[in-house]
């Protein structure tokens, strides 16, 4: 009994992950969400330090204001892409992985090498309509994507994401 109860609840998935998928599960992740605040706030004080005002009226600074622009673009487009690109190629998602999920631990086979996360070492679990996205606990952010595409019947992705959602993250 206790056997086929495990088995209900182990996941092996194989495959590799695109480069549009990994992008998604980076932007659900929140990766930049703190970076992109600090680019935008030093974008608006800047900007802000490019406008002066006068009794005659209004002043431009326009090296201040192209300093913003340029910050604006390189902090919220260029450096975001970049460094997603940069996550894809030296994270190994180019490479198949072998994904087993269990009442335990999630291990990841890729390039023979293997890790190993324990439940309590994933922070939380959030699907999108084409992914289940794990992110875990470590100084470095860890992030599992796992596409629905992987799994052998759409019931099987759904009975992952509810036990996923169930064993990740904080719970009482």
């Amino acid at each position: 009994m206790a056997d086929a109860l495990r088995n209900q609840h182990t996941f092996t998935v194989t495959g590799t992950l695109t480069r549009d998928e990994y992008d998604e599960a980076a932007k659900t992740a929140g990766l930049f969400r703190r970076g992109r605040a600090v680019v935008v706030l030093a974008t608006v004080f800047t900007a802000a330090a490019g406008v002066s005002l006068r009794a005659d009226g209004v002043t431009l600074h326009p090296v201040l204001l192209g300093i913003a622009a340029a910050m604006a673009l390189l902090g919220l487009v260029v450096l975001p892409r970049l460094l997603t690109a940069r996550g894809f190629h030296r994270g190994g998602s180019t490479a198949e992985q072998c994904t087993t999920v269990d009442e335990d631990s999630l291990t990841v086979c890729r390039d023979g090498q293997t890790t190993r996360l324990a439940w309590d070492q994933i922070r939380w679990y959030h699907a999108t309509p084409r992914l289940h996205v794990l992110v875990g606990r470590s100084g470095r952010t860890c992030l599992l994507a796992l596409p629905e595409r992987l799994f052998a019947d759409p019931s099987e992705s759904d009975r992952f994401g509810a036990f996923a959602a169930g064993r990740a993250g904080d719970r009482p």
